[in-house]
């Protein structure tokens, strides 16, 4: 039998996967359609990585569970819920109970400590077991997603669940698995402790492993320590966080007999004196029921590490104190440090002190994450930047509420190497910067990738716009010094040629006593500060008027792929200088342009725009380009890829 040189291409594996990179669903099962080769090379890719979220229509999801069948063996990721995590084992049920049934159908065998499920709770199918995962993320938090899905798929709930010991069944399944994420794991009992690390004590090949919900509650100490020895050595990254349980919930993870290690196995737990070389990153909760011995013991078994995660959950000073030293002595790698809190607690001169101290032989300090920021102390800052300025890479502070100017200046001014720097916040006007500061030293961060901070440049004395005003108008002093430091800051910027995300916001200072009673409203002070926009940064000038522009001094950011903050015409001014020269510019200079926040989010990316040809010329000429703003309330942190470079949680 001949086949088509095409099919006989498409055989490799490896390019098989690289193609299905490039290929929504919908293509591939066209493509799988062509021939039967191309079917058999293609299918498997269908089923690779297969997803039962919330976020799906639940008939669709369960039309894929019904479907899926043999097709289980291609599953290599796998991301699902409690609901269908408990329709799927219960369809893995014994088959030879039944005298119709054929015994050969299925080669799985279900544990005897795992009940055979009533016939009321499963679906009318059976399932094939999905041995071959890799990567699995799987979340234990049902409510009432689960009653509605159940009602969908004409099933009852089971009561009691066993939700926790059909996992650790899957997990047992998989021994190949390397990435494993579990969330809303709510342990009742030291059995399903165990239980969950003799699971995944039997993952040898285990790189990465998150659990977000242990909660902060008594025998938190048992519950860390037994998860942490269970891991293979092969581990790299290790995150369990300290999660809140709900209200009605009261574990009692006391170990003894209960355990049942007769009828389920001896808990193999590894050495707790050998170090762990392979383990790169950890994320520790800092707790009032954290045992800090416990993590002494535990960063003396991570020579390597590279990056740490503080998880805060209190205004627990003294234990930060505590890590710092321990850190110094036996973690001297650790070069990425990142700072969680649910509500900002204050102790930010304490955690940079903390990190001013990480100066070791081997290596200092490279990225900054901080949550949450609230700067104390004017000098807290500036002496973690001079203790590291020749190494820091990244900075980034996520929700800042205040950030002191010196501390960004001597970011910008000292840190050559420095390659991102963020200060965001999307709730409110603060965690800004003072043109002075910014312009008072020439930057010295040549390799910046991306930038993003809010700045406050100050105001006229002249109420009415610059591009408004007569040619004929006296410039007051106040105004020409103001100018001259905006003409400043915008060739700093535009000397930045690495730049591919750049994010400035214009802060305005709002007096609500210089607005007229009749004009005020509710929200007008975020309305005004929205309009706010740099000078004649984004026009050419006006020669008839005889007014300059200063887009040309960005001319050399040939790199910049996403321009993001005051850029929007809401802003009368952009609105009036951004037009068809502007864009023409923008085109020929920024080639690589895809995103330009000018208007309003939309759900769906506009083709066209009613009454803006300048807009849809732009549209035309660089073809992709998003032209709208992010939701409201949503902080904007540069590009996905980015953010997930670094910090994802290993998933």
């Amino acid at each position: 039998m001949q086949h088509s040189p095409s099919a006989i291409f498409f055989q490799t594996p490896e390019l098989r996967a690289l193609l299905s990179t490039f290929l929504t669903k919908k293509s591939i099962a066209r493509l799988a359609k062509t021939c039967h080769r191309l079917r058999n090379s293609f299918v498997p890719l269908l089923w690779r990585d297969l997803a039962f979220t919330a976020d799906k229509k639940v008939e669709t999801s369960l039309q894929e569970l019904m479907n899926l069948g043999r097709r289980a063996k291609f599953v290599s990721s796998l991301i699902i819920t409690s609901s269908y995590l408990v329709m799927y084992i219960n369809g893995l049920r014994d088959d030879a109970s039944s005298a119709s049934a054929d015994p050969t159908a299925f080669l799985v065998e279900r544990p005897p400590w795992l009940p055979v499920p009533d016939p009321h709770y499963c679906l009318p199918a059976k399932f094939y077991p999905m041995n071959r995962l890799t990567r699995l993320d799987c979340s234990l938090d049902g409510g009432l997603q689960d009653h509605y899905i159940a009602r969908v798929a004409r099933i009852e709930i089971q009561y009691p669940t066993q939700e926790l010991a059909q996992l650790c069944w899957l997990i047992q399944l998989n021994p190949g698995l390397t990435h494993v994420s579990l969330r809303s794991v709510y342990f009742q009992s030291s059995l399903e402790v165990r239980s969950l690390a003799r699971a995944i004590n039997s993952l040898e090949q285990l790189s990465r492993l998150s659990i977000d919900s242990i909660p902060s509650r008594d025998n938190w100490r048992h519950v860390y320590w037994t998860m942490f020895l269970c891991c293979s050595p092969s581990l790299e990254s290790l995150v369990i966080e300290a999660g809140e349980a709900p209200t009605e919930f009261v574990p009692q993870l006391t170990p003894g007999p209960e355990d049942l290690d007769v009828m389920l196995g001896p808990l193999r737990l590894y050495s707790d004196t050998e170090p762990r070389r392979s383990l790169r990153h950890l994320v520790l909760p800092i707790s009032k029921q954290a045992d800090m011995s416990l993590y002494f013991h535990i960063l003396r078994l991570c020579p390597r590490l590279q990056r740490l995660d503080l998880v805060l959950l209190g205004r627990q000073e003294k234990e930060i104190r505590m890590i710092g030293p321990w850190i110094q002595q036996h973690c001297p790698e650790v070069s990425t440090v990142r700072i969680r809190q649910e509500l900002p607690f204050h102790v930010e001169d304490v955690v940079l002190g903390l990190l001013a101290g990480l100066n070791t032989s081997w290596n200092t300090l490279q990225t900054v994450y901080y949550e949450k920021f609230v700067e104390g102390k004017a000098r807290s800052m500036v002496n973690m930047v001079h203790q590291h300025h020749r190494t820091l890479r990244d900075v980034r502070l996520i929700d800042a509420r205040t950030v002191c100017s010196d501390g960004i200046r001597a970011l910008l001014t000292t840190c050559a190497g420095l390659e991102r720097l963020e200060i965001v916040n999307g709730k409110g006007p603060t965690g800004r910067v003072a043109i002075e500061d910014l312009v008072a030293q020439p930057w010295v961060c040549h390799g910046l990738r991306i930038l993003q901070m809010r700045v406050i440049w100050g105001k006229f004395e002249d109420r009415c716009p610059y591009y408004l005003q007569d040619p004929n108008t006296i410039m007051s002093q106040k105004d020409f010094a103001r100018w001259v430091l905006l003409e400043k800051f915008y060739f700093q910027v535009g000397s930045m040629t690495k730049l591919e995300v750049l994010g400035l916001k214009a802060y305005l200072a709002v007096d609500i006593n210089d607005i007229p009673d009749h004009e005020l409203y509710d929200g007008i002070e975020d309305d005004m500060r929205d309009k706010a926009a740099f000078p004649q940064l984004l026009t050419l000038g006006n020669e008839k008027t005889d007014r300059v522009g200063y887009l040309n001094y960005l001319y050399r950011l040939k790199n910049l792929r996403e321009l993001r903050g005051s850029v929007h015409l809401v802003s009368e001014e952009i609105e009036e200088t951004f037009r068809q020269r502007e864009v023409e510019w923008v085109a020929r200079h920024w080639p690589r342009l895809k995103v330009i926040e000018l208007i309003q989010y939309q759900a769906a990316k506009p083709k066209r725009i009613k009454g803006n040809t300048h807009l849809n010329w732009l549209m035309k000429h660089l073809p992709g380009i998003d032209i709208r703003r992010p939701p409201t309330g949503h902080a904007v942190m540069g590009r996905k890829d980015y953010l997930q470079e670094h910090f994802d949680d290993c998933f």
